[in-house]
C-alpha cells in the first residue's frame, strides 16, 4: 500500500500549526481551511487504498482538533469561529464512513457524546 508521504507531512505540519495558535490572526482563516482541505484529501486517498482504520483516525483527529481550536480560550474569538466553521467537513466524512459499518450506529453515537462533551468542558 503506496500511501503519499507528502499528504501526511502537510496534515501533521498544518495539525502542528493549528494547535500552536501561534499564526497571525488574519492568516489563520486559511490555516483552517487548509488544514481541513488535506484533511479530506488524505481521508479520501485512504478510502480508495481501503484503509478504513486510518481514514477513521485521520478524519477523528481532525475533528477534534478542530474542536479544541473551537473552545480554546488562548485563540481570539473570530480564531475559534473559524475552527467552529469547518467542524462540518471530518464530522460529515465521519458519519458517511460509520454508515457503512455494521456497529456504525454505536460508534456514531459515541462520537457525538464526545463532541458534546468536547464542547461542554470549555
Amino acid at each position: 500500500m503506496l500511501i503519499q508521504s507528502s499528504l501526511w507531512q502537510d496534515f501533521s505540519r498544518l495539525s502542528r500549526q493549528l494547535k500552536a495558535g501561534k499564526i497571525m490572526p488574519d492568516d489563520y482563516h486559511r490555516l483552517v481551511s487548509d488544514y481541513s482541505c488535506r484533511c479530506c484529501q488524505l481521508a479520501t486517498m485512504l478510502e480508495q487504498q481501503n484503509s478504513s482504520v486510518l481514514q477513521e483516525w485521520c478524519l477523528r483527529y481532525a475533528l477534534f482538533t478542530l474542536a479544541e481550536g473551537a473552545v480554546s480560550q488562548l485563540h481570539t474569538a473570530m480564531q475559534r469561529q473559524a475552527c467552529m466553521d469547518m467542524l462540518y467537513m471530518p464530522l460529515i466524512a465521519l458519519t458517511r464512513l460509520y454508515r457503512r459499518q455494521p456497529q456504525g450506529q454505536a460508534e456514531l453515537a459515541a462520537l457525538h457524546a464526545k463532541l458534546k462533551y468536547c464542547f461542554a468542558c470549555s
